[in-house]
């Protein structure tokens, strides 16, 4: 008899080629992650996230489902599964942590499931980089035209092709996305080192293309300096003219940042 898992999970992706496992044995999440799982379940284990996180890039709510033999897990159950959080938690390395699991319908599944992610950019815009910062965010130590980039960043939102904005090694079938919100805020960064004002970029949105939102970020970043226009993007939208696009964004910056089911 099998049962299904939903975990929810966060990770520091700076040393990761990424969520999924892959066949030339590079360090992965899936990779450790299923590796932990197996070991205490005695039998291979698969995890299926909500989607992909590219190389670098974080996670502050990642979920997964996987299915197990009744036996080896469901004596953790008594407890809402602390006692198992807390033993996978002791075998992961410290940059993945299992903040929750719980049973799920058996028909739940972590990626058709999904309404919409949230992803946010960090842009830290300060002369000086705090060191808390450094792995987290885009120091830029530029002077950029913030009201230009927030005006641009709505020239994302609705249903578009965003074959321009993405990675010419996609696999995608297809190229058209909707875009609910863009948005650009102003936030306090407080830390051992002082407070620091940094700008989040917001990405809302059912699914995105690989390497979509750091080109976005890229993009706008270019309209902040002047080099870039906001018809440009419009032009990219399109054409799918790659060309005309900013360069892609560092992955530092980049935060799943929530999972809406």
């Amino acid at each position: 008899m099998t049962s299904r898992l939903k975990i929810t999970f966060a990770y520091r992706g700076s040393r990761y080629h990424g969520w999924q496992r892959q066949k030339n044995s590079k360090l992965t999440i899936q990779a450790v992650m299923e590796d932990v799982f197996s070991k205490i379940a005695g039998h291979r284990v698969v995890l299926t996230a909500s989607g992909r996180t590219d190389s670098g890039v974080h996670a502050r709510i990642q979920v997964a489902h996987l299915d197990f033999e009744t036996r080896p897990f469901e004596r953790y159950s008594s407890d809402n599964f602390q006692g198992l959080i807390h033993r996978i938690n002791t075998l992961l390395p410290e940059d993945i942590r299992i903040l929750k699991i719980e049973k799920s319908d058996p028909y739940f599944h972590a990626q058709s499931a999904v309404k919409g992610k949230i992803y946010l950019y960090f842009v830290n815009p300060n002369l000086i980089c705090s060191p808390d910062l450094t792995h987290y965010t885009w120091n830029l130590r530029l002077p950029l035209n913030w009201d230009a980039i927030s005006q641009s960043a709505r020239l994302f939102q609705g249903t578009h092709n965003f074959k321009g904005f993405c990675s010419s090694d996609t696999s995608a079938k297809t190229f058209t996305r909707t875009i609910d919100e863009v948005r650009v805020e102003e936030v306090l960064w407080k830390s051992f080192w002082g407070t620091q004002k940094l700008r989040v970029l917001r990405f809302q949105g059912k699914g995105f293309l690989k390497y979509q939102v750091r080109a976005m970020v890229g993009t706008l970043i270019k309209v902040g300096e002047g080099k870039i226009s906001p018809q440009q993007i419009s032009e990219v939208l399109e054409t799918q003219n790659r060309k005309l696009c900013g360069p892609t964004a560092p992955s530092k910056g980049l935060w799943l940042w929530d999972i809406l089911y």
